[in-house]
């Protein structure tokens, strides 16, 4: 393995793979992997988590908030799961979000104009009928759907004031996922990848967002749609955040979570 080193100056601050996508040092960090898949490396110009779930209890760096149902949804490090699966599991009172959605949170300690802003997440769902389902970022710590359908064709509602991510909602008209954000109440083109989920498979999800508060989003690694403007108020306290419910069944679904990559620039 070659180790390429070079100053901030003869480097683009930018997500790039080195040429044979191996290690790179950037901006002070050590980044692998493929452009649209990159891991970053903590270090003394960039704020990186990866979690990869192992162990028999969650990392307490994360939150578990959960609709009124809470009694029948739970999270666990799954047992017996090779390479450490974090379960979310809904609830199944069938009478919407409020009641059944589950969703990991963390403190507000994220912002765009820190300069790439990322999250990868490696995860998949259970179902794929009747649910909803959202990975990215948002403002608040507390249970809120961050974006979701607004029951009419294929239009949304943003709750939150200002959100980024993919967004799987099968009330919408076309069941797939769909790239959306809101910066300072203002909605951003959300646009339509035209994938689906496939139950019980796996798939990776990434939104990089720059200093400016433009996204871009990457679907197992090949991105998605085109870079969005006004994605996100560059200067908004975020958290990354993943939710799954169901919307209107009385039965429960999982999500696992296989990783998280949450990093960004100091």
């Amino acid at each position: 393995m070659t180790i390429f080193t070079a100053s901030v100056q003869s480097l683009p601050n930018e997500f790039a793979a080195g040429p044979d996508n191996e290690f790179l040092v950037k901006s002070g960090s050590i980044a692998a992997g493929d452009v649209g898949g990159q891991i970053y490396y903590p270090s003394g110009q960039r704020i990186a988590i990866f979690d990869d779930f192992i162990g028999d209890a969650m990392n307490v760096q994360w939150n578990i908030v959960e609709g009124t149902d809470s009694a029948t949804s739970a999270e666990s490090i799954l047992a017996g799961g090779i390479g450490g699966v974090l379960r979310l599991t809904t609830g199944d009172a069938g009478t919407g979000l409020a009641a059944d959605m589950i969703q990991l949170t963390q403190a507000l300690q994220w912002q765009a104009s820190n300069g790439d802003l990322c999250i990868e997440v490696r995860a998949k769902l259970s179902a794929i009928t009747v649910c909803y389902c959202f990975i990215g970022f948002t403002d608040v710590v507390t249970l809120e759907a961050p974006i979701e359908s607004a029951s009419s064709a294929n239009t949304l509602t943003s709750n939150a004031t200002d959100a980024v991510g993919f967004m799987f909602d099968t009330r919408m008209t076309a069941d797939t996922w769909w790239l959306v954000g809101v910066a300072t109440d203002v909605d951003a083109t959300h646009q339509n990848t035209g994938s689906a989920p496939v139950a019980d498979t796996y798939a990776t999800f990434r939104v990089e967002v720059s200093s400016a508060g433009v996204a871009t989003f990457y679907y197992n690694g090949a991105q998605v749609g085109t870079t969005m403007t006004g994605a996100v108020t560059a200067a908004a306290d975020l958290t990354p955040t993943i939710a799954v419910s169901k919307t209107a069944t009385a039965a429960s679904m999982t999500m696992d979570n296989d990783y998280i990559h949450v990093a960004m620039l100091r």
